[in-house]
């Protein structure tokens, strides 16, 4: 039986080249143009999963992909949200709408159709196998890893990650809107590098929203400093003029009265042993 897609976009040029891009694949389509029309189509063809502008008529994609999920019939619907690129507040705002993943705009037509099967394979078994992001879980990598080094091969699971206490101060001055966006942009900037300099690597996201990644013991060096020299840019065009001047954020410490540099986000590395048997998640 043909899965059902609800694209939603005020857009008919969007519209279309969806609709033409899923028929494709298989997929059966019903569309609506605005937030009311797609919440009267849900509930007269109820899809299996929907594709949801953020910026409508009537009534937003926020709005509606949280109304969707109020109501226990679409509760398990996957839900992922179309957003503008410049847009910081997008990410936080999808996730209290209860959306499943968000996608930018332009986005890539082969990511948005692996995410699409992924989170359709995700309700048949009742397991969550994509994170907010759109990125695979690290259950999966954890799994590929020991799948890896069962088969006899020498792989090397890294965690990467940023220090604690500049995460704390990145939030506390900008926000945490913003910090997601950090995550969400940083993860997609490794995910990039790793695509031309490493194919054979594993990208995934854990819940704490630091990732793991698979790659072999030689590679580690040269892939790793690649991946955090094209992260920093990135990164620092979150901060201010000033900050970037200086290096640093003064922030109030945790004694009172006191103002401590914290240095600027940075991207740090290190080996994860797992061990033979772990339950997932």
């Amino acid at each position: 039986m043909k899965k059902r897609l609800l694209i939603v976009d005020d857009e008919d040029r969007v519209r279309h080249i969806l609709r033409a891009q899923f028929q494709l694949l298989g997929y059966e389509i019903t569309e609506a143009a605005d937030g009311e029309a797609a919440e009267k189509a849900a509930l007269a063809h109820r899809p299996d999963l929907v594709l949801l502008d953020v910026m409508m008529p009537k009534k937003n994609g926020f709005a509606v992909c949280r109304d969707l999920k109020r109501d226990p019939r679409f509760k398990a619907t996957p839900v992922i949200l179309l957003t503008a690129k410049d847009t910081h507040d997008d990410v936080c705002w999808g996730l209290d709408s209860g959306a499943d993943a968000y996608v930018t705009k332009p986005y890539d037509p082969h990511h948005l159709e692996r995410l699409v099967a992924q989170l359709l394979q995700e309700v048949e078994e009742g397991r969550r196998r994509v994170t907010w992001t759109g990125m695979r879980t690290s259950w999966l990598v954890e799994d590929e890893f020991r799948a890896r080094r069962e088969a006899g091969g020498s792989p090397l699971l890294l965690e990467l990650t940023f220090p604690p206490r500049e995460l704390e101060v990145f939030e506390q001055k900008y926000g945490h809107a913003k910090l997601r966006d950090v995550i969400f942009q940083t993860g997609w900037k490794i995910s990039q590098v790793l695509r031309e300099q490493c194919p054979t690597a594993v990208l995934g996201q854990r819940p704490d929203d630091s990732f793991l990644v698979i790659v072999s013991p030689e590679e580690e060096k040269s892939v790793m400093r690649r991946v955090v020299l094209a992260v920093e840019p990135v990164l620092h065009g979150f901060y201010d003029t000033e900050d970037i001047a200086a290096g640093v954020v003064t922030f109030p410490s945790h004694a009172p009265s006191q103002m401590e540099p914290v240095g600027l986000l940075h991207l740090c590395w290190r080996g994860v042993d797992l061990p033979d048997e772990e339950e997932k998640p």
